[in-house]
């Protein structure tokens, strides 16, 4: 790291020496994010104080100034049923920052482009209210983890495409996205107080390369007068200034968005965003908004999908058909060209919408965290209150219900799903159906 600490001495001048005994003395922050698709951020308040007024588990809530809905926290999520309900997102009180200051510009056809695990896409999704969000990874197993994600927080517009910005180029989708989000894989500087980061001049400038084309394609898809987000979790002005100024070249304008408390200005480009651990309970992150003013053409049109109501429990679900799937899909679908696979530019698509349907035909553990409270009634449900973390271990529950698959509450929000059927001996039993591979282990 000895790289690492010179060039901070080069950035920061005279503040290095704040900055080092912040590096090595200041303790790890971490927040929560209130998903608004399914809580109001009031509603959350007043639920976890009443969590904690009946000893089930201290969230200690203290607002984040950089992001709405935002709050430093002491509680442990995986053994917490309202964040497995989806009711909130563990994301680092920094990186809430730059979605937040995009949010005035987010329109209707949205992609981020490097989206796994999910921080910054379900962000987007709770600021859309509607529209269709991509949401693209180019590892297999990363994408693993943003579908989890996504489903846990009810989003109901994605489509998770694994590719890179060339195959959405080869798809068809040029200037079709008026946000675009390029959370750049970069060399990490910025989380290296707690995470082992390999940080030397090599690995900086070839970060800074990769970036750089990467850039080349993403700018493309974005339409003339749309809004790009780019941010990273590192310091270097290789992969911060010189890259927005890079972007700038191409044909758009720096946004100026609120200077908020503990956020400086770029370096060279006052409307660029860099956030300190000397000046934020956070750790490090860069962000500029800028906007497209060089001209692209956007031929796709959107698709015109089926749409049905399929009847499940006592509930008319209105469905989307895509890839022989019936979904839940609030949102447009555009046309796209899928070339075959193992061909150059392959565009695939891992998932839309909500499915309703599991393999074996049954409503699937994504549909009962989609679902309205209001739909949730018509679909059938059981209250599990004190036996919700039995549910997420996957244990036996000792609550009655009608016979038939209800979605599992805790606190009228969904966890997931149950069936309850006889037993033989004149009462009813209930099988826990909470997926294996979401189980608390602890």
């Amino acid at each position: 790291m000895d790289y690492f600490f010179s060039q901070m001495r080069e950035i920061l001048g005279e503040r290095y020496t704040e900055f080092e005994r912040a590096y090595n003395e200041k303790p790890r922050h971490k927040a929560l994010r209130v998903n608004t698709l399914k809580i109001s951020v009031d509603d959350f308040v007043e639920l976890t104080r009443r969590e904690q007024a009946a000893g089930k588990r201290e969230y200690a809530l203290k607002e984040n100034p950089l992001c709405f809905g935002s709050f430093y926290t002491t509680v442990k999520p995986s053994l917490d049923p309202l964040y497995h309900a989806g009711l909130y997102y563990m994301q680092e009180p920094s990186a809430s920052a730059a979605v937040s200051a995009l949010s005035p510009y987010i329109g209707e056809r949205v992609l981020d482009l490097c989206a796994a695990p999910g921080g910054k896409s379900t962000q987007l999704a709770a600021y859309m209210k509607g529209g269709v969000l991509f949401c693209n990874d180019v590892e297999y197993k990363r994408i693993t983890a943003l579908i989890e994600n996504l489903e846990r927080l009810g989003v109901k517009n994605s489509v998770v495409t694994l590719c890179d910005a060339k195959s959405y180029r080869a798809a068809g989708l040029d200037g079709y996205f008026d946000t675009l989000v390029v959370d750049a894989p970069c060399s990490g500087g910025g989380m290296s107080r707690y995470e082992n980061v390999p940080y030397t001049a090599e690995i900086v400038e070839g970060c800074a390369k990769r970036q750089r084309a990467l850039l080349d394609d993403a700018v493309m898809l974005l339409s003339t007068g749309g809004y790009m987000l780019y941010s990273t979790c590192t310091f270097s002005k290789e992969e911060n200034e010189d890259n927005v100024r890079y972007i700038i070249s191409k044909g758009f304008e720096p946004i100026d968005t609120p200077l908020l408390p503990g956020v400086e200005r770029g370096i060279d480009i006052p409307e660029a965003r860099r956030i300190y651990p000397h000046n934020f309970d956070g750790e490090g992150h860069f962000y500029c908004v800028l906007k497209k003013t060089a001209s692209s053409l956007c031929v796709t049109r959107p698709d015109r999908l089926k749409r049905k109501s399929v009847k499940i429990n006592g509930l008319n679900a209105d469905c989307a058909e895509i890839g022989g799937q019936s979904v839940l899909f609030d949102g447009e679908y555009p046309k796209f060209t899928v070339l075959p696979n193992g061909r150059q530019g392959t565009f695939c698509v891992m998932r839309s919408g909500v499915p309703l349907f599991e393999r074996d035909g049954e409503p699937s553990h994504a549909l009962t965290h989609a679902l309205s409270p209001d739909e949730i009634e018509r679909f059938g449900s059981v209250e599990l209150n004190d036996c919700a973390e039995k549910y997420l271990r996957g244990e036996a529950v000792d609550v009655s219900a009608d016979k038939g698959i209800k979605a599992a509450l805790y606190r009228g929000y969904a966890l997931g799903k149950v069936r309850s059927a006889p037993d033989g001996a004149g009462s009813m039993t209930l099988k826990n159906l909470y997926p294996k591979a979401l189980r608390i282990k602890q």
